[in-house]
């Protein structure tokens, strides 16, 4: 039998246990870093405590404590999800719940993956795994969560340092080197805590070995600093005002037919009142309840009142493509239209009909069939300026925003996070939100149904927001900016050749002992 395979005899079942047990707390602590609750500093802490647990087993046990720690991360950041599925989607809890833990096993393999390369084929050494091996497997695998089956691109470990000094390198090398940075700082958290031991044991301060742990993490620290005030796009024309509708309609009443004139009346009273000045105007996703076709008068209405003053209004609704298929699209009254490409599973299609079709038996989801639009379209002009439009679940795939860049020079993502009632998720798609602008060097508003809608700087700082469930309308000033940041320009790829680069020398290493 392979060594790789075997028992490994020096861990008895009881540690074997307490390695399990540190595994799963890590990953519900990792949790506590992400919005709303923005611990940040556990994030480190938990990986830390799951590369120490790992370095002590077996590729085998590795993965299993790997996978419980995805497992517990998973469960509990999108347990939101349960939301949608039971409470506005008619399942039985039961199968929401089970659905939800399901998604996690999933969701939890790519995080066993990391854990399992790195100690099947990479050196032992302590200070090559925890600085170098373990940061760059965690990248790689990262980002295939993110591509396979379309991707789930949702708890990425960099989306919590958008207020810390490692932001300033997500306009470099995009939110994948975020999360290699903090594996990075969180395995030089595990050797201090390794060499402080040692110390003790010796009677006396390694300090060498400290020095050169701490030296690194600084000037990457550093790095992030001097990186974060640079601006990497610039200004083009004037600013203009905007105002982002947040009608706030339950979604529990939103396709109510008696509810189909009161919410047209709603965002257009809204707007004519309360965002009298403003050149580009947005409302939420799907906030006109309808298909386009059937609400043409009251569209033509408020073209006319928007030529009137010389606005642009853009708005969420649905429409049909030429074979009859639903499509979740934006709209501006002047006849653009974008349509939804990167769909969600389970919400908007069914993936693997086949196999799982039985599962629109059990959950009852408005508009859960439809059609993904085109790969490429053209970009909306709003006020004569060209935007990149997202909608909802498209903000967590930096890919799909990158698409509009650098042509786009401003960001739009339309949301309805009312589907998640008073959840983390408005908080965490917030997050994933600032990113994306960060990323890009933009401004990106955000129009959502209960909130939180907001705008954002081209730093990721949150300029205005809407608080959650209440009717409000956002107004600020925003800059068109030209120009792209170097992740813009050279995307994912350097960040994961640095990473696949030490992996793959490891894989040949370890073809080559064998044979």
């Amino acid at each position: 039998m392979p060594a790789y395979l075997q028992e490994d005899l020096s861990i008895s079942r009881l540690h074997w246990v307490v390695l399990l047990i540190l595994g799963a707390v890590a990953g519900g602590l990792s949790t506590l870093a992400f919005a709303p609750y923005n611990h940040v500093w556990l994030i480190f802490v938990s990986q830390a405590i799951v590369f120490t647990v790992w370095q002590q087993l077996t590729p085998l046990k590795a993965w299993f404590s790997g996978w419980l720690y995805g497992l517990v991360l998973q469960g509990t950041g999108v347990g939101w999800i349960y939301y949608s599925l039971h409470v506005h989607g008619g399942s039985p809890a039961p199968f929401a719940v089970g659905l939800v833990f399901l998604l996690a096993c999933y969701l939890g393999i790519y995080n066993g993956l990391t854990a399992y390369v790195v100690v099947r084929f990479c050196p032992q050494k302590p200070v090559l795994r925890l600085l170098f091996f373990y940061p760059a497997s965690w990248v790689v695998f990262e980002w295939l969560q993110g591509y396979v089956l379309t991707g789930f691109a949702w708890m990425q470990t960099g989306y919590t340092q958008i207020d810390t000094a490692l932001a300033g390198y997500a306009p470099v090398l995009g939110n994948h080197a975020l999360s290699g940075l903090v594996a990075m700082t969180a395995g030089a958290l595990s050797l201090f805590v390794i060499y402080l031991f040692q110390s003790i044991k010796q009677g006396h301060l390694l300090w060498q070995k400290i020095f050169y742990v701490l030296v690194p993490v600084v000037v990457l620290w550093a790095g992030g600093m001097l990186l974060k005030p640079v601006n990497w796009t610039q200004p083009q024309g004037h600013a203009i005002k905007v105002s982002l509708v947040q009608g706030n309609i339950p979604q529990s009443q939103k396709w109510l037919r008696s509810m189909h004139q009161h919410t047209l009346d709603l965002y257009k009273n809204l707007t004519l009142t309360q965002a009298k000045d403003s050149k580009l105007i947005v409302w939420p996703e799907t906030a006109i309840p309808d298909f386009s076709y059937r609400v043409q008068p009251f569209i033509t209405y408020m073209k006319q009142a928007m030529a009137a003053r010389h606005s642009t209004l853009v708005f969420g609704i649905f429409s049909r493509n030429r074979n009859g298929k639903i499509l979740n699209s934006v709209l501006n009254v002047d006849g653009q239209i974008y349509n939804k490409r990167h769909l969600v599973p389970l919400g908007e299609y069914i993936p693997l009909r086949p196999l799982i079709d039985f599962f629109r038996q059990w959950v009852d989801i408005p508009m859960s069939d439809l059609a993904s639009g085109e790969a490429k379209q053209s970009l909306m002009m709003v006020a004569g300026i060209p935007v990149g439009i997202s909608i909802c679940f498209e903000e967590a795939f930096a890919r799909d925003i990158r698409e509009t860049l650098p042509a786009a020079r401003l960001l739009i993502n339309v949301s309805n996070d009312a589907w998640f009632e008073d959840s983390s998720e408005p908080s965490q798609h917030l997050a994933i939100a600032r990113m994306r602008a960060l990323e890009s060097g933009r401004y990106l508003l955000r129009a959502t149904n209960t909130g939180i809608s907001a705008l954002i700087g081209p730093h990721g700082k949150v300029i205005k927001q809407a608080p959650l469930f209440k009717q409000a309308v956002l107004t600020g000033r925003v800059q068109a900016l030209r120009g792209a940041t170097p992740y813009i320009s050279w995307g994912e790829y350097p960040i994961l050749l640095i990473c696949l680069f030490p992996l793959v020398l490891c894989l040949l290493r370890s073809y080559t002992l064998k044979y």
